[in-house]
């Protein structure tokens, strides 16, 4: 029972509001209702002028005849969901409000919902008359819808959501879309060559500026001028958006982006010297021209998500879906004055391409921001690797200039050494080459010759870090058969193995001669021996110096004491 008599209740309170959607119209300047000697025509609502008729001119009127419900509420209000671009309103012939300036600049209400309060008592139970005056202008579509009228409380709710969704949304969007712009111009002053960021930037810019056309009502330049300047820039902010969503996403369209910076040149001069009554189909055309180009650029993203796998392109879709949808229901909308004249689908009578703009700058800003955060985060991981190569091969030049710095001192050592035993050789050695020839026995000669060649190997085994094992044996054997060969003792030379490929350094060299040197000096003095046999063999990396000779060896007994 409770139930039954709230929704009682709910459809009484509904009742009271009463929808006007019958109406008379007549062309007229005049600033007060006409009376009835005036060529009122019968009219219902919505009312389009560029479908009704074309071509009319900038005022009129409308009358509507209502019978008011009696209602306990004193607070009365009307209610203008849609019109453009002006209306006063006069209920019983006394005014009751209107949307601000007829004069130029007209106060624009195209996107404003309007709510007027009627004075108490006014509203008498039983016919009344609303007039309402509409201005308008040859660049701007006339258009009124059904008015309601009833108590304000329940009309405030409807003007309330209307204007939240219309004025407030619009508003939010632009300071969003407003900062995202400012932030992708930011971001590309800190790289020029990141084109894509200033053009999607400027985009967002005059995006944001064209959107005030949705919610400013007092604007400061003439109506003309104003509704060139907003609808061309839809042109300009398309051509931008396009191009940097197709540089941005590498997605291709070469030949497209000619096209659509010809939208962002040519689009402006075209309807800003377009004349009044060409308006309207020029910006048409150009419109459609733009919702080609973005067809062509949602197709260029679908094979860049697809067939490329780009995942940017990815996220790109789906925004651009809706953009596509919304903006070909905008486009008929706009043009419906040349083939839909009285064909009706769903919201036929609100603009949604800007509902669909900031989720399309918020996805292209977050795509944008996300790449490049992801670019300087590379960065600093590659700096990071950078500082730590630096280091490494810091620690490396450190170690190279710690090498060279020992082999200078090592150069300039064995330089010093070399000079010191090439002055030995010049001077010392011309004195034992005179005492070998002025030795008075045979000993002492020997004695000379065997420091001569003593020193003259230390000379020659310091010019060089490595000696060849087969280069020093040559010169042992020629040594060593002079020596021999003087004291009448024939030498059997033998060698074995592979020698050229064993390197001797100079301590080796010079202990090797040395040694081979003293015995042939001991074959000489104590052997009394007639032939000597040197054999030098190199096996599993063993070096083996072998000598013998026919002489009265030595006693052992002797040896071993």
């Amino acid at each position: 029972l409770v139930l039954a008599l709230g929704l009682i209740q709910a459809a009484g309170a509904r009742a009271q509001i009463v929808e006007l959607s019958q109406a008379e119209f007549v062309l007229s300047d005049t600033e007060h209702p006409p009376g009835d000697h005036a060529a009122w025509q019968p009219q219902a609502l919505p009312d389009r002028w560029n479908t009704s008729r074309p071509g009319a001119g900038e005022n009129g009127w409308y009358r509507i005849r209502f019978q008011a419900p009696a209602s306990d509420d004193p607070l009365q209000a009307v209610y203008l969901p849609k019109m453009g671009l002006n209306a006063a309103l006069f209920l019983n012939s006394v005014p009751i409000g209107d949307g601000g300036s007829f004069p130029e600049p007209i106060a624009r209400n195209w996107n404003r919902p309007l709510i007027f309060l009627i004075p108490p008592g006014l509203l008498r139970p039983g016919q009344n008359t609303l007039h309402i005056r509409l201005r308008s202008h040859p660049y701007a579509q006339a258009f009124l819808h059904p008015l309601w009228v009833g108590p304000e409380e329940e009309l405030r709710v409807k003007y309330e959501r209307a204007y939240f969704l219309r004025i407030t949304l619009n508003q939010t969007a632009t300071l969003l879309i407003t900062a995202i712009g400012i932030l992708m111009l930011s971001l590309w002053w800190q790289r020029r060559q990141d084109t894509p960021y200033a053009y999607f930037g400027i985009s967002a810019l005059v995006w944001a500026a064209q959107s005030t056309n949705l919610y400013l009502r007092q604007v400061p330049l003439s109506t003309a001028h104003w509704e060139i300047l907003a609808s061309s820039s839809i042109q300009v902010f398309s051509g931008f958006l396009l191009i940097s969503l197709l540089r941005f996403s590498v997605a291709g369209g070469r030949p497209l982006i000619p096209a659509l910076w010809a939208s962002v040149l040519l689009a402006p001069v075209c309807i800003g010297l377009a004349p009044a009554r060409y308006f309207l189909p020029v910006t048409t055309f150009w419109h459609l021209y733009t919702l080609v180009g973005t067809i062509a650029t949602l197709a260029l993203l679908v094979r860049a998500a697809f067939r490329w796998h780009n995942r940017d392109a990815r996220f790109l879709v789906g925004a651009m879906s809706l953009v596509v949808v919304f903006a070909s229901h905008d486009w008929l909308m706009h043009s419906r004055f040349l083939w839909l004249r009285h064909m009706r689908w769903p919201l036929d009578d609100v603009y949604l391409l800007h509902y669909s703009a900031p989720m399309l700058f918020l996805v292209v800003g977050l795509i944008m921001t996300g790449r490049f955060v992801r670019v300087l985060n590379e960065f600093e991981q590659l700096n990071d690797e950078l500082e730590s190569r630096v280091r490494a091969k810091h620690g490396q030049l450190q170690e190279s200039f710690t090498r060279m710095r020992a082999l200078e001192t090592e150069q300039a050592v064995s330089e010093e050494r070399e000079r010191i035993y090439r002055d030995l050789h010049d001077d010392v050695g011309a004195k034992l080459l005179s005492l070998v020839y002025r030795a008075g026995t045979p000993e002492n000669a020997e004695l000379a010759r065997s420091a001569l060649q003593e020193l003259r190997d230390v000379v020659s085994t310091t010019r060089a870090e490595n000696l060849s094992l087969a280069a020093a044996c040559a010169d042992w054997r020629a040594e060593c058969e002079q020596r021999l060969a003087e004291a009448g003792i024939a030498l059997d030379w033998g060698q074995s193995g592979e020698l050229e490929g064993i390197q001797l350094t100079q301590p080796q060299a010079l202990n090797l001669g040395r040694i081979l040197r003293e015995a042939i000096s001991n074959l000489i003095k104590h052997a009394q021996a007639g032939r000597a046999s040197i054999h030098i063999g190199a096996q599993q990396g063993m070096l083996a110096l072998t000598i013998r000779d026919d002489g009265i060896g030595c006693d052992p007994e002797q040896a071993r004491n």
